[in-house]
């Protein structure tokens, strides 16, 4: 698990360092193709990280006589409609939350490393500072997920962004004795946000670095120890999810084939986040230290 942990860890810093050599050359991904980067990169990458859910919640809760996939399963589908509701119905606070849940949940890639503030200022880097210097695709990207007021959210990521900074830099430079790995993870979020294109920055960050973490984490605490166990034990969940996102894909309001893809992709996933970190956060409490994440 380390050793695939440090080649995703590697690939993200490589991936950044060429696209944004790429950028600098004027060698750009079109909209079509970062569209399907960021699908590929999300469904074969991002969504398994979460496919684990049942397994660790059976592991919290069958000790104690209590667990049942049923209640599992109903709740957890409960928690991401009520979610994917709540956004179509009031798309500002849907975003608004959604990029305030992802910021601590981005920030737990440092956990146990450095203070809750060193976490949380890693975490709103990840979201705010693109905004720095893509003002515009960042507010074209909030108008394509519905909110009327993409220009105010960029505007207060644009003022978060700097403090963001300063507090995740802070914390890396202060813990480079014990980790020097993480000052120059920190740096290439830095670049990477502020150079490339807020999607391919998005999805570069959440495919190779964040996803990959979570995934590993997880599956080590659960006993699984090679990568087709994982895919084994991942599939019938992310099966289900595809299914559920190409069934609201088609029932989105008549928009642009990119707004479609756009909203599927990110509504789906602040509504799976959800009950991702409810549960992240119970087990935590259960198991302790040793929790899983």
């Amino acid at each position: 698990m380390e050793r695939a942990e440090r080649w995703f860890e590697r690939s993200f810093l490589v991936a950044t360092a060429v696209l944004v050599a790429a950028g600098v050359f004027g060698l750009r991904f079109s909209s079509s193709t970062t569209l399907v980067v960021l699908v590929v990169g999300v469904v074969a990458l991002g969504l398994p990280h979460g496919a684990l859910d049942p397994l660790v919640a059976r592991m919290a809760f069958a000790t104690s006589g209590r667990y049942s996939s049923v209640t599992f399963y109903a709740v957890y589908l409960f928690a991401v409609s009520i979610y994917a509701l709540l956004w179509i119905r009031l798309p500002t606070l849907g975003l608004a939350g959604f990029l305030m849940i992802s910021a601590y949940h981005f920030g737990s890639d440092w956990y146990p490393r450095g203070t809750v503030f060193t976490r949380l200022g890693y975490g709103l880097t990840v979201v705010a500072l693109p905004a720095m210097l893509h003002s515009s695709a960042e507010a074209r990207i909030f108008a394509l997920l519905g909110t009327q007021h993409s220009q105010t959210l960029v505007e207060i990521s644009r003022v978060l962004a700097p403090l963001a900074v300063a507090v995740g830099g802070a914390g890396a430079i202060l813990q480079f004795k014990k980790s020097r790995k993480d000052l120059l993870e920190f740096l290439t979020i830095v670049v990477g946000a502020l150079l490339l294109e807020p999607l391919v920055f998005f999805t570069c960050y959440f495919s190779l670095l964040h996803s990959p973490r979570h995934l590993l984490d997880t599956a080590k605490s659960l006993g699984l120890k090679n990568f087709q166990s994982i895919v084994l034990k991942s599939l019938p969940i992310l099966i289900a999810t595809l299914v559920l996102g190409g069934l609201f894909y088609l029932n989105l309001p008549e928009v642009s084939m990119s707004g479609r893809i756009v909203m599927t992709v990110f509504i789906g996933l602040a509504a799976l986040t959800v009950p991702h970190m409810l549960l992240e956060t119970i087990t935590s409490e259960r198991c302790g230290s040793s929790g899983i994440s």
